[in-house]
């Protein structure tokens, strides 16, 4: 039982996709105001969409007045967004490390406040003005910090979007990771190593960082899903050509179409447990070289 439960949930959660992704096709308005939802019309796209699996009508999409193949563009967007993602999931984590564990103290009295600051500000205003700020520094001294947004693929903004992925999710794991590290730092084993001398960067390298990442591994699907929902501002707002940019402006210049919202819905999925998988990965193997340094 043990054995199919796990299939049992994934192929559940992928028939509420069909399901979730099928809602707009067949919720509607009634003359009277009221809202009618078609049951027969949601299994009828469901099954033709699976159809369309075998017969290969399900991997084309409509751009305009042409047909795309759903594979010869969805490969890139997944790239991009794997691209930002993973360098700001990097990022995150080596701070974290820094900022909620060795420098914790330095992170209460000066960057925790800075940090708690751009936290407050919503994603799209923060990112509003980060491009002022760099519109504003090339005007009046002729430097250019960063790109504002991107204009083709051979001049993808990288900077902005990347610090804009950082800021929500490192405040949030900095802040939890305080708190543990405060608490580990009064048990009886780390008294006792300061009791017989040891260096303090010995104690924090090998014995608070060691027993502080499994709290942060913990944390990982939060700070992730914390980038993810960023994700969508981020590549809107920065004309990034990642999957939510396929997943929503497709919809909203060429009109809704099934097909590609499941195959985008999936790369989501996918996207997420490729970096997870990393992230978790870098913070095990930071976990090894410590234990056995």
């Amino acid at each position: 039982m043990r054995i199919l439960k796990g299939p049992f949930i994934h192929l559940l959660s992928f028939f509420f996709l069909l399901c979730l992704a099928a809602c707009p096709l067949v919720l509607s308005s009634a003359e009277d105001g009221n809202i009618l939802f078609n049951f027969l019309g949601m299994f009828a796209i469901i099954k033709t969409f699976i159809t369309g699996l075998f017969t290969g009508d399900a991997y084309y999409f409509i751009q305009g007045d042409r047909t795309v193949f759903i594979f010869s563009v969805i490969g890139d967007s997944f790239a991009s967004s794997f691209y930002y993602l993973i360098m700001a999931g990097i990022v995150v984590l080596s701070l974290t490390f820094l900022f909620g564990i060795w420098f914790w103290k330095l992170n209460e009295r000066f960057f925790g406040k800075i940090i708690s600051l751009l936290g407050i500000l919503p994603d799209f205003i923060l990112i509003l003005l980060l491009q002022l700020l760099v519109t504003v520094v090339y005007k009046s001294f002729g430097i250019k910090l960063a790109k504002v947004a991107s204009f083709d693929s051979d001049n993808m903004a990288v900077l902005l979007p990347v610090i804009t992925l950082i800021i929500i999710p490192l405040l949030y794991a900095v802040k939890a990771l305080n708190e543990k590290t405060k608490d580990v730092l009064t048990q009886d084993y780390i008294l006792t190593a300061i009791a017989k001398g040891i260096k303090k960067k010995d104690i924090y390298l090998y014995h608070v960082t060691t027993n502080v990442t499994p709290y942060l591994k913990a944390d990982m699907h939060k700070v992730l899903a914390i980038m993810i929902s960023n994700l969508f501002i981020v590549e809107y707002l920065f004309n990034l050509n990642g999957i939510t940019a396929l997943f929503f402006q497709t919809q909203a210049y060429f009109g809704y179409q099934y097909n590609l919202v499941i195959f985008c819905l999936v790369a989501l999925f996918l996207l997420y447990g490729a970096v997870f998988f990393l992230l978790y990965m870098l913070i095990i193997l930071i976990e090894r070289i410590l234990k056995y340094d």
